[in-house]
């Protein structure tokens, strides 16, 4: 019996655990939950610790140590080597920058410090200083020569991929979870999701999207599928701004006239398959404003619902692709 007993118990499924944890990056904080694989919790904690140090040394602008920064620094038109995965990273903002009138652009950096975005206290520039500095903006004084080396037109040209990295942070957690065994799972950093797979219980990975408005009724939740991986980024002007004059300012600049978008597109969010190109086309139609933002999702099929100011109250409207390409995402 005691072995009848020991043969029964040993056939009976078990859902798997959900594991869960979490910290402190990029100026923000990030959690992970997955179940399947056989490493244990500490393992991937420090597996994702690492990792988000190294992309911490690859992309960040707060540190002058970092490829990034090293690379503005230097103030040169001769080639420059850079880590491939940053190459690969600026042919994605390059193709994107190209399909959205040019309001996808890294190389924003030098306006981004003039208005003091990355500080404790933005203000507004002179207007000659924004007219300056627009000279060495733009992604056609960028040139990518290969797989590992770049070179600036212009020897001020600095990049800036905080609009990007993010998101793909949230892919590369998602890569470290997949690597240490992990089946199903959810990556968010900063509130920027790369999902796969279902809840041990079988239930779809639910995400809401924030509404902007304060006191405002919730966003949809949406289900995320679970074959494959599905990228949730939202990118918004109503967090980060300043007001000045009776005026306010938001944090995302227009690269094509140097300042802050002004329309009344106050957030997007947008689904892909991957990270970083979440995050790209966020800002990219975020930038364009409602009326451009919506054509250009249309024409390249970009899923995306847009939040759009109309008066005291704040419409909620969604590109054709996020109904034809993540069918059930809304049922």
């Amino acid at each position: 019996m005691m072995v009848a007993a020991q043969t029964i118990a040993a056939c009976t499924p078990t859902a798997p655990e959900l594991h869960t944890i979490g910290g402190a990056a990029q100026g923000t904080t990030y959690s992970l939950q997955w179940s399947g694989g056989s490493v244990d919790v500490d393992t991937i904690a420090v597996a994702a610790e690492d990792e988000l140090e190294r992309l911490d040394a690859l992309l960040s602008n707060y540190r002058s140590d970092s490829s990034i920064e090293r690379f503005n620094a230097t103030r040169s038109t001769e080639p420059q080597s850079l880590p491939a995965e940053l190459v690969q990273l600026l042919r994605i903002a390059k193709d994107i920058h190209a399909v959205s009138a040019g309001c996808f652009d890294p190389t924003v950096r030098p306006l981004v410090r003039a208005w003091g975005f990355d500080g404790e206290e933005p203000a507004a520039p002179p207007v000659d200083t924004i007219e300056a500095l627009r000279a060495n903006v733009g992604f056609d004084k960028l040139v990518i020569l290969d797989a590992e080396h770049v070179r600036k037109a212009v020897p001020e040209l600095a990049i800036d991929m905080s609009s990007i990295g993010q998101g793909y942070t949230a892919e590369r957690l998602a890569t470290v979870l997949e690597q240490q065994g992990a089946t199903s799972y959810l990556a968010e950093i900063g509130g920027e999701i790369v999902a796969r797979g279902t809840k041990p219980d079988g239930a779809q990975w639910r995400v809401g999207v924030e509404n902007p408005a304060p006191g405002g009724p919730p966003g949809p939740a949406i289900r995320l599928p679970a074959a494959g991986r599905a990228a949730v980024v939202t990118s918004g002007t109503y967090r980060h701004y300043f007001d000045d004059g009776g005026h306010r300012f938001s944090h995302i600049i227009d690269p094509r006239t140097g300042w802050p978008v002004e329309h009344d597109l106050v957030a997007v969010t947008v689904l892909a398959r991957d990270g970083a190109h979440a995050a790209a086309w966020g800002t990219a139609l975020l930038c364009l404003g409602p009326e451009s933002a919506a054509a250009v999702a249309a024409r390249e099929d970009v899923a995306a619902f847009f939040w759009q100011q109309q008066g005291h109250a704040i419409a909620l409207t969604h590109s054709a692709a996020l109904a034809t390409d993540w069918p059930g995402l809304l049922d």
